[in-house]
């Protein structure tokens, strides 16, 4: 694909969607994912093994531990992704970080720095369950065309050096990107199957105390392991969310605790 060709995409997202979700699943993200593992995760986040450098296990500390190197990650990912635009496009073409705590991390900007894309960014450490990432971003407020979501999978990848030397660092193995509103839909299709609703963008669910009412979701709206409700067969879901399926049991696959985690 020529590097103009993306900026005569911008023109028409709605007829483009799935031609630009393809570019950045070919051209784009392969190589920002490769760059990330091979030089940002695996010198800047390198840490001796656990016996001299052990991971917080108290619930509140992982929690914290895992949201800070998420954060990293979201960072270096984004670098990357904003070098390889660079190349291919000079400064046509550039992503940006939101700069206040808000939907989504980046923007992709055209000339003027435009907002024409927007990507949400999710770190799924294998080793998480109920703490996983969630997306929860309100259905109202997605752009069906201009907005897509990066999950990235990674695990603690041991190594040895030198004289018998342990350490390790995070690696990706695996990623998924994806249409927002995918997502967004499959994950309201659970939230009607287990009997909640949606009112002015907030989020109800049944009371287990008070048969009858509805309170406002507890905070698993959007879990990641939560997205897909267990009764959904392949046939069911949009090819998109086939390929998030897919990515779900790529990192269950890695996880220390194989047990399905979807209920």
């Amino acid at each position: 694909m020529n590097p103009m060709d993306l900026l005569e995409l911008f023109r028409n997202l709605a007829g483009n969607r799935n031609t630009i979700l393809e570019y950045f699943n070919t051209e784009i993200l392969p190589d920002a994912i490769n760059s990330v593992n091979s030089q940002f995760a695996f010198r800047r986040l390198a840490k001796l093994g656990r016996a001299d450098e052990p991971l917080p296990t108290d619930p509140k500390q992982l929690s914290s531990y895992r949201t800070r190197l998420g954060t990293m990650l979201e960072y270096s990912i984004g670098s990357e992704l904003d070098r390889i635009i660079r190349e291919k496009y000079d400064d046509k073409i550039s992503l940006t970080h939101a700069v206040a705590h808000e939907y989504p991390d980046f923007y992709i900007r055209g000339p003027s720095l435009a907002k024409t894309l927007r990507i949400e960014m999710k770190a799924v450490d294998c080793e998480s369950d109920e703490q996983a990432a969630r997306f929860d971003a309100p259905t109202s407020a997605i752009d069906s065309n201009a907005d897509f979501v990066l999950f990235v999978g990674w695990e603690w990848k041991k190594e040895t050096s030198g004289k018998n030397l342990q350490w390790e660092h995070p690696h990706i193995f695996a990623y998924v990107f994806v249409p927002a509103i995918e997502l967004a839909k499959e994950r309201d299709v659970r939230l009607y199957q287990i009997g909640g609703r949606i009112e002015d963008d907030k989020v109800l669910v049944p009371s287990t105390k008070d048969p009858g009412k509805y309170v406002e979701d507890p905070g698993n709206y959007g879990k990641i392991w939560r997205i897909i409700h267990s009764t959904r067969l392949r046939s069911s879901l949009s090819p998109q969310m086939c390929i998030f399926a897919d990515f779900l049991k790529e990192v269950e696959k890695h996880a220390p605790r194989r047990e399905c985690r979807r209920k």
